[in-house]
């Protein structure tokens, strides 16, 4: 019996996501308590002595979003396995992304130290962060211990290069039909490409992988150098956690693989999206 469209459909995904596997370490986020030298999300964050704090044009100091001890992502091609990788945000309805590309560092930061100085002392920091009010906008409602699991993932439907692969299958065996994009497949094979991202019920934080959207992917061909998903954190509504982007998104921080290698994250897009 031959195949129907659906199959057809159904089976270039699943050739797409083999030929696309790469490393990522997935997260999962605890109310274990946590200190400045942990991977977290929310908190206090580590400082080096001597380091001052990022701050807004305004001056204000920008919270803590997440940190990753590198240390905990050994194992992760090309990621940093020593030092503090950290991301920093406005207290403001739009968390301090800028929805461009690419993202000016200004009203969010992310910062790298290459080395943990462990003899920094929590209270000094505390103190240095004692005239910052609690966040009242911040997708992060609690500090959360992060904890990290090395996986392999092939290209999600979401990201912006499949749509090109699936094509590129598509007219290779329909080529008689106009199919430009996914929209002119029709509703149902369109429905049919994007089951899995429409039921994602997994939280979805990660480092490395592919990334997932509730909306649209804001890279293009035209932006194609920010080609790694560095760090992404899903809402997670769990009590003890509360982690929630606007109604009920996620937040994406990518780089280039170049820039990755050489530490240098001078110049990463940062975008979220809810439903």
């Amino acid at each position: 019996m031959a195949e129907s469209r659906n199959e057809i459909a159904a089976r270039f995904r699943e050739e797409i996501v083999n030929i696309t596997v790469i490393p990522c370490a997935n997260i999962s986020l605890s109310a274990e308590p946590c200190g400045i030298f942990d991977s977290k999300v929310g908190g206090l964050p580590y400082l080096p002595k001597g380091a001052k704090p990022p701050v807004n044009p305004k001056g204000k100091k920008l919270y803590l979003l997440a940190q990753i001890n590198c240390e905990d992502i050994d194992g992760l091609p090309d990621f940093p396995h020593t030092g503090m990788l950290q991301f920093f945000i406005s207290d403001d309805d739009l968390y301090g992304c800028p929805f461009t590309v690419p993202s000016p560092q200004k009203d969010w930061r992310a910062v790298y130290y290459h080395e943990i100085d462990r003899s920094v002392d929590a209270s000094a920091i505390a103190a240095i962060y004692a005239d910052q009010p609690k966040a009242e906008l911040s997708p992060v409602d609690k500090e959360c211990k992060m904890t990290f699991a090395l996986s392999q993932e092939g290209l999600t439907t979401g990201d912006y290069r499949y749509e090109q692969l699936f094509l590129k299958r598509w007219k290779g065996t329909f080529p008689e039909e106009k199919a430009d994009s996914f929209f002119d497949l029709g509703t149902d094979l369109y429905d049919e490409i994007f089951d899995e991202a429409n039921e994602v019920t997994e939280l979805c934080s990660k480092m490395g992988g592919y990334p997932y959207f509730t909306q649209f992917d804001p890279r293009s061909e035209e932006t194609s150098q920010y080609d790694t998903l560095l760090f992404q954190l899903d809402t997670d509504m769990r009590k003890e956690i509360g982690v929630m982007w606007g109604d009920a998104g996620v937040g994406n921080f990518f780089i280039n693989r170049e820039n990755l290698k050489k530490l240098d994250f001078s110049d990463v897009l940062y975008n979220w999206d809810c439903g």
